[in-house]
């Protein structure tokens, strides 16, 4: 009997197992993320968030699943319909490229490593960097910017690609919060225009105000749903273990000992 695909879906993972050569990461891992969602993954270092977007977008094999679908297709056809923005830490910012020619870059999803950009995708090359404010920094090397702006390349890369899923990895790390709050506005607006947005995060602020779906992760599910049904002080109890901080009525902050 052949599988059918769930149109309705942008992330349908079923029994997933993923991880690296001697260490297994995630352990029947399911999840479905409905398009249009603004979804997030919380859970502690080590606990399988970025194992598994990137089993997601097929940068490590997955050791066994059930069902793994994007937007509806098996993931190699899906894929190309998928951005994925790693941590800070694992770009090249010393890498010398304009902001303009990375946001170039998403054109090659569809053309090909060796296509040649035609007016076309300049047009909209240009247009993204003006929908996020970056026009005045396309010759500038994306190194140089901040990192509320080197998000919104990457982002406008993605809107170039004409991706309909955008997974992020920790994309608030090192941002001031006026910066988070931008990133999250941005979020807002993606998915108010049909974009599905999965970010794995560890600043559960910014959840609470903008995502409508979380999953808490470690190793195992441990819980999803709604920001108000999964962020919980006994799930974080739970999920952080020793050090879920926790805020005292006049402002002090506390770590629970578990």
């Amino acid at each position: 009997m052949s599988h059918v695909y769930s149109a309705d879906l942008a992330l349908n993972i079923k029994n997933l197992t993923a991880g690296y050569p001697d260490n297994v990461v995630l352990k029947d891992v399911s999840w479905q993320v409905k398009k249009g969602t603004l979804a997030a993954i919380i859970g502690p270092n080590g606990g399988g968030k970025s194992t598994l977007l990137k089993t997601a977008v097929g940068l490590l094999p997955p050791f066994e699943y059930k069902i793994m679908e994007l937007l509806g297709h098996p993931p190699r056809t899906g894929r190309k319909q998928v951005a994925y923005l790693p941590q800070q830490e694992e770009v090249d910012w010393n890498f010398p490229i304009t902001v303009l020619d990375v946001v170039l870059q998403g054109r090659l999803v569809r053309q090909g490593l060796w296509g040649r950009y035609s007016k076309e995708d300049y047009d909209s090359s240009h247009e993204a960097l003006a929908f996020f404010g970056l026009e005045r920094y396309k010759h500038t090397q994306v190194g140089s910017l901040s990192g509320g702006q080197r998000q919104r390349v990457f982002l406008a890369r993605a809107l170039v690609q004409e991706a309909d899923l955008i997974l992020l990895d920790e994309p608030s790390t090192g941002l001031d919060a006026k910066a988070q709050h931008e990133l999250a506005d941005l979020f807002l607006t993606l998915s108010q225009g049909g974009k599905t947005i999965v970010a794995a995060t560890h600043d559960l602020n910014c959840l609470t105000e903008c995502f409508d779906h979380v999953l808490a992760l470690d190793g195992r599910v441990l819980v999803e749903g709604k920001p108000d049904e999964v962020l919980t002080e006994a799930n974080m109890v739970k999920l952080f273990a020793r050090h879920f901080p926790k805020v005292g009525s006049r402002g002090e902050v506390m770590l629970h000992e578990h």
